[in-house]
């Protein structure tokens, strides 16, 4: 109980770093993707714009590392069949670890379903995987089992003690690697906690504990020294086997000249976002706060097609603003930008106006992508 309230803490203060972290990234993405879309650059440039983006995005997944760990990732749940993702996820894994691990899957059920968000569930796997590469420097075996928990089987997770209800699907991720000595098992899933520095954050099995955690599932770790170590995920299983969907990648898509309302308080990233609204064929008018937001609608609504919004702004943040709007009876619908993520109470407590969210930084396909979207321009 004393480690959990240490790591909630801990993300705590986190989570408002990376909120702020964002928002700075957020600048930096959307300009060098816009500017490698600018004809005639000079030969060098693309590629250094490019160099700047990546940059950007791995410090954007550092943020997420740290969202994670805190328990306050921004979640896209869905219905995940899990025999199939583990497929495709085993194929990635196998043209990415070194050819002296042997990677080994077993589904041991086909109907195994969780609601979940599959990137974030494919992230801690993906870490484990990796964890188990490090301890397996010569090479050596990793095998991966999907099942169905019985009903009168005893849990017990490393974190929170004796699992005593429900339904649950264990993926078991086992190395034959050199285990974890006795004196470092209590500090795994501690942030920042490592064996491998300088080479190593110790953010991977901190993030996988959050990736859990926030799914409503549990961890349970299994090693013996110059044995092997497996690590045991349990997720509530779903009572129906529904297989989700593959999302098809998006593309840039332009506008028709549509106004959007762009309600910003950070000034670089408004103006950012609007060079970036401007170029790719959309009528842009911004405001720097929830107010003057609001008067801008108050006097020309039937011109704006679509308001975009942050989330987290000072005097009157999103929620306020989007309260005074539906107060107002002003129905333009809303786009909302969010560094810190939303519990599911309050996405089902937002005004019906809020159609679409953004996660920070923000890139161009996804912002292209959502205004799309709310324009009813693409499913």
């Amino acid at each position: 109980m004393i480690q959990q309230e240490r790591m909630a803490a801990v993300g705590q203060l986190a989570a408002g770093i990376a909120h702020d972290f964002n928002n700075i990234l957020a600048g930096i993405v959307l300009y060098a993707q816009i500017s490698q879309r600018m004809p005639g650059l000079p030969q060098q440039l693309p590629e250094r714009l490019k160099s700047i983006e990546e940059q950007a995005h791995h410090g954007a997944e550092l943020v997420q590392q740290i969202l994670d760990f805190g328990r306050r990732a921004l979640l896209e749940r869905k219905s995940l069949a899990l025999a199939p993702f583990l497929e495709d996820l085993s194929e990635l894994l196998r043209r990415t670890l070194p050819e002296t691990i042997h990677l080994e899957l077993t589904c041991n059920t086909e109907d195994a379903t969780i609601r979940a968000d599959p990137n974030r569930v494919q992230q801690a796997l993906v870490n484990l995987a990796l964890n188990a590469r490090d301890a397996m420097p010569q090479g050596g075996d990793l095998h991966i089992t999907l099942s169905h928990v019985p009903e009168e089987a005893l849990l017990n997770c490393a974190l929170c003690g004796p699992i005593t209800d429900g339904q649950w699907v264990e993926i078991a991720v086992a190395d034959t690697g050199t285990g974890i000595p006795t004196d470092v098992l209590p500090h795994i899933f501690e942030p920042f906690f490592t064996t491998r520095a300088p080479l190593g954050h110790g953010l991977g099995l901190a993030q996988v504990y959050g990736i859990v955690s926030q799914h409503n599932g549990h961890i349970a770790v299994e090693t013996q020294v110059g044995v092997g170590t497996t690590f045991q995920l349990y997720w509530p299983a779903l009572p129906t086997a529904e297989i989700a969907h593959k999302d098809l990648p998006s593309a840039i898509t332009q506008g028709n000249g549509e106004t959007l309302l762009v309600v910003v308080d950070d000034k670089t990233i408004r103006a950012a976002l609007v060079d970036v609204l401007t170029t790719l064929a959309y009528s842009v008018i911004e405001a720097a706060n929830g107010q003057e937001a609001l008067t801008i609608l108050q006097e020309q609504q039937d011109k704006i097609a679509l308001v975009l919004s942050d989330w987290g702004m000072p005097d009157m943040g999103g929620l306020a603003f989007t309260q005074e709007m539906q107060a107002r009876h002003l129905k333009t619908p809303i786009v909302m930008f969010t560094g810190h993520p939303l519990s599911e109470e309050a996405k089902a407590a937002m005004p019906s106006g809020v159609v679409g969210w953004v996660q920070k930084p923000i890139t161009l396909e996804a912002l292209s992508t959502a205004v799309a979207r709310a324009l009813h321009k693409q499913p």
